[in-house]
């Protein structure tokens, strides 16, 4: 039996007969492409597709774990984070805020020497890290007050 695994959920599934790659399904211009050992055959609705092809979907479950989109190694981010890193030298977590930004942002809460003033900041830019005199990363807003 082939089954069909979903890649982009209702846009694209693998095909896979075992542990084989044995084809894939797409849609194109709301028709079902379906591609196996390089023959393309195409259906109307999900439905026929089924019925014509025997194809097991295996149900998808998609667990989201809303505190670990919006963490950085254990850190709070202030929205979601893309391409997390630890930065070892500086022992710092960085994160983005979109996947091909190239701004650059702490996760947790710091302490920030500024014009001879402690400032608390929630997820500086990386730069400011790299300007002033900092304390942190903190978990917390109140362990940033408390040192």
């Amino acid at each position: 039996m082939i089954k069909a695994k979903t890649v982009i959920p209702d846009q694209y599934w693998i095909l896979r007969d075992q542990d084989h790659k044995v084809g894939n399904i797409e849609i194109d211009g709301g028709e079902y492409v379906v591609s196996i050992n390089g023959s393309r055959t195409r259906f109307t609705s999900l439905k026929m597709l089924k019925d014509t092809v025997r194809i097991d979907f295996e149900s998808t479950v998609v667990k989201s774990d809303p505190t670990q989109e919006d963490q950085v190694h254990g850190y709070p981010t202030t929205s979601r984070a893309y391409n997390a890193v630890f930065d070892v030298q500086h022992q710092l977590p960085l994160w983005t805020t979109e996947p091909r930004s190239r701004s650059w942002l702490a996760a947790g809460w710091y302490r920030v020497r500024q014009r001879r003033t402690w400032q608390i900041m929630q997820c500086p830019k990386l730069i400011i890290l790299e300007r002033y005199e900092y304390q942190g990363p903190f978990h917390t807003r109140e362990q940033a007050q408390s040192t």
